[in-house]
Formats: C-alpha cells, sequence, structure tokens
C-alpha cells in the first residue's frame, strides 16, 4: 500500500529540508606524512607496515603483496598487484578524509587513491590486526612492476599519506531565558512592589509571647498569584490607596520575617540554601 502524505502545501509552498546528522564544518588543511619502505618486501614476498601520527591518532600504514597475475599459458608469474592499507590504532574513532600519493621520481604520472571525502576509521578495537587488509584498503593499488620505476636511492618507495578532517563549526550563542533573573532583581523591589508585608511584631516567649520589630517585605501580587496563591488572597489589592503607594499592606505575625524572607525569594524563582533549609526545616514547610 503507498503512504499518503498528509499534508499537501499550496502553491509555491517549500517545505524545510531535512537535516540527518550533523552538517560538516570546514575541511583543515592537508597533513602530508612520507613514509618510507626502505626495504623490497612489499615488491617481494613480504609485507611492511609503518606508525605515524596524526591528529592525535596512531595510524599504520601497510602495503602488502597481493594477486599474483600469471602469463597466457597459466604457468609462471609474470606480475603481482602491491595493496595499500590504513589502520586506525587508537581506541577512538576519528573521521578524516584521506589519500595516499606515490609521487614518480622523474616526473611522470603519480600513483594515488583515496576515500574522496570524510570517512569513518573504526578505533583499534574493531580494526583488523597489523598485516591483514584493513577496512580502508586497496588491494590493487599498484603493479610491483610499475612500482619498480618509483624506486628511489637504490630501493626506498615512498608513499605520501595526506589526511584532513572537518574543523568545528562557529559555536552559536544561544541566550538563556532572562525571566528567572529578572525576578530575582525584582525580589523585595521597594520601588516597584505592589504589596507590602509587615512580618513579625511577637514571638513565642517561655510563658506568654513577646512583642517583637515587625520587618517589611515588598513584593508583587501578581508573583504571588502564580507562586504563592494563599499569600496571593491575603493580599488583595484595595480600593483606597490615599495614603499609601501600595495596593495592600498586610500585617503577617504567625511566622519569623527570616523565615519569611526565604519563602518570598523562593516565590521569585531563587534557591534556599541547604544550610538554612536544615536549620528552618520545620517552619518551612509548616
Amino acid at each position: 500500500m503507498q503512504a499518503q502524505d498528509i499534508f499537501q502545501p499550496g502553491v509555491g509552498a517549500r517545505r524545510e529540508p531535512v537535516q540527518v546528522g550533523a552538517p560538516p564544518g570546514l575541511l583543515s588543511s592537508w597533513v602530508v606524512m612520507p613514509v618510507h619502505f626502505n626495504s623490497l618486501n612489499v615488491l617481494g614476498s613480504m609485507g611492511e607496515a609503518v606508525r605515524v601520527s596524526c591528529f592525535g591518532h596512531q595510524w599504520v600504514v601497510v602495503m602488502n603483496p597481493g594477486e599474483i597475475i600469471y602469463n597466457g599459458g597459466g604457468v609462471g608469474a609474470v606480475d603481482r598487484y602491491v595493496s595499500l592499507a590504513i589502520h586506525n590504532r587508537t581506541e577512538k574513532v576519528i573521521e578524516v578524509e584521506f589519500k595516499c600519493i606515490i609521487k614518480h621520481p622523474h616526473g611522470g604520472p603519480n600513483i594515488s587513491v583515496g576515500s574522496g571525502k570524510i570517512s569513518k576509521f573504526p578505533s583499534s578495537a574493531s580494526s583488523h590486526v597489523v598485516g591483514d587488509i584493513g577496512t580502508y584498503a586497496c588491494t590493487h593499488f599498484a603493479l610491483r612492476s610499475v612500482l619498480m620505476n618509483y624506486l628511489v636511492n637504490v630501493g626506498t618507495l615512498t608513499v605520501e599519506v595526506h589526511m584532513r578532517i572537518n574543523k568545528p563549526g562557529p559555536v552559536q550563542f544561544v541566550p538563556g531565558n532572562p525571566i528567572l533573573d529578572n525576578l530575582l532583581d525584582d525580589f523585595n523591589n521597594k520601588e516597584t512592589a505592589t504589596i507590602k508585608l509587615e512580618v513579625g511584631g511577637s514571638r513565642e516567649g517561655s510563658t506568654k509571647r513577646i512583642k517583637t520589630m515587625t520587618t517589611s517585605f515588598y513584593a508583587h501580587h501578581y508573583i504571588l498569584r502564580l507562586s504563592a496563591p494563599v499569600l496571593a488572597d491575603m493580599c488583595k489589592p484595595r480600593d483606597d490607596r490615599t495614603h499609601s503607594k501600595y495596593s495592600s499592606c498586610v500585617p503577617i505575625t504567625d511566622v519569623q520575617p527570616e523565615i519569611f524572607k526565604h519563602l518570598l525569594y523562593y516565590c521569585y524563582g531563587g534557591k534556599i540554601d541547604e544550610e538554612d533549609l536544615r536549620k528552618n526545616a520545620k517552619y518551612i514547610i509548616e
């Protein structure tokens, strides 16, 4: 059954492109590592492996004798392919673009192979052992008879390993929502508050209540309505404000000013210090 498209855009409608994975950044410059194979084993019956380091990773470049080419009668070898492989020997995945180039010593055509794009190299835990043909390998890199023409210094074969990676893109600044900081800036703000609360005036003594000084706190009715609706109901704005700029002035005598300060601060999005919470937990909960 064919799936139906439930979205039917009108004329001129354009859908946003779908991104799969993180978009690539800018590519770094090529890092070139000349690898010198100083014996003729790669052109004989044995392989050679050379370790190099690049982008914080250890790599092994391996050249091995490969498929034998026989003459037309099937008797006797006339040539042999040489394979080229690269292994990531670090226990961390990395994504790189690579190419391997053997330059002709007398200006002839170069021999090269490469990924052509950013490719993921598995970690050493999942890579093949040195000597095997790795995940990133060219089994028919070049014929032995051809490579003989690229030797320098009487027997050295130089392979230039080029690598580059995606440079990290610019970090996008995403501003945080300032609402909590703005609310805290208005905590106990005498100038912008709409409510005045007189807290204290008495406390429990050994035999009777003892009169104490009151402490004034300033709040905004809309914040109390959202964070402490019971307290907001006690502070309903009055119609007559001829003697005060505050819509409501409320006495609160059944809580100590220090405890009330923590509660009001919490209503404005603040956090109560753990030590204060531990010391006054009973009164704050009540």
